[in-house]
């Protein structure tokens, strides 16, 4: 599938006013360095997060609600992932203050792309396949 790989964080775009709205350290943001390894079998999927402070594994099928955290953040998350077309799209809600956060995954000709909405504010992390 068109997720499938492992991914290594390239770049990101405004992903410091990203992290200062989900009320995450600056300089734990800057120390990110996301890779990604991602496998999927029919509605299954099995994603590996690591970055410089953890490692986390999800294996989670779609449209079915999921307790979510991202990597090196201590926010939990509840919600689902639904494909669209060409993208993933998760919906989720954040337990410490009941704020919606939409992340989106895409694969654009040799990069993937994740996508990260909360408040208005939108951050995009941009990978290449390791």
């Amino acid at each position: 599938m068109a997720f499938d790989g492992t991914w290594k964080l390239d770049h990101t775009e405004n992903y410091d006013k990203f992290m200062e709205v989900m009320g995450v350290d600056e300089k734990l943001a800057a120390q990110d360095n996301l890779k990604m390894t991602i496998k999927q079998n029919g509605t299954q999927f099995s994603v590996t997060e690591q970055d410089v402070s953890s490692t986390s594994n999800s294996i989670f099928r779609l449209d079915e609600k999921i307790e979510y955290k991202l990597p090196g953040v201590s926010k939990k998350l509840v919600g689902t992932w639904k494909l669209h077309g060409k993208k993933m799209e998760g919906n989720f809600t954040r337990k410490d203050n009941n704020k919606q956060l939409k992340i989106t995954y895409e694969t654009v000709g040799a990069e993937f792309i994740l996508t990260l909405l909360l408040e208005g504010v939108e951050a995009k992390k941009i990978f290449k396949r390791e």
